[in-house]
């Protein structure tokens, strides 16, 4: 995880305060969607999401560095997620409250999956080379 530190710090800072943006907004909606009986559901799959894709990319990490293809953690778990939220505030919502926590959620995790899909086709195309390397230095 040092290692890991170490590479995100040397990214360029809007990927820095984006990364920092993405966490608080899943972390404050996972335990505001885990305190409603009917978005709870919703609070247990994010949450098995943040520890899934926080541990696969350390993994990751360790094993080929700061790629682009780290994003296909996120890729695989939150595209069912960004869809499922689409549905449940289309068709399901809850409370204005819980309805706002929503579309902040989606509209965090769509922009990131943007991010996300344009880096791991950059690495299908050939783009293999490490981001940056704090840990080769």
């Amino acid at each position: 995880m040092e290692a890991f530190d170490a590479d995100a710090q040397l990214l360029p800072m809007w990927v820095q305060h984006w990364m920092n943006f993405i966490g608080i907004v899943l972390i404050l909606s996972t335990l505001a969607f885990l305190f409603r009986k009917d978005t709870r559901m919703l609070g247990v799959y994010q949450l098995v999401s943040i520890v899934f894709t926080a541990v696969t990319i350390m993994w990751m990490h360790s094993q080929m560095g700061m790629v682009r293809l780290l994003g296909i953690s996120h890729i695989i778990v939150w595209t069912p997620l960004v869809i499922y939220l689409w549905q449940r505030v289309r068709n399901n919502p809850p409370g204005p409250v819980y309805r706002v926590i929503m579309w902040v959620t989606l509209l965090t995790l769509v922009a990131t999956l943007a991010f996300d899909y344009y880096d791991v086709f950059r690495y299908i195309m050939g783009e293999r080379a490490p981001i940056v390397s704090a840990t080769s230095t």
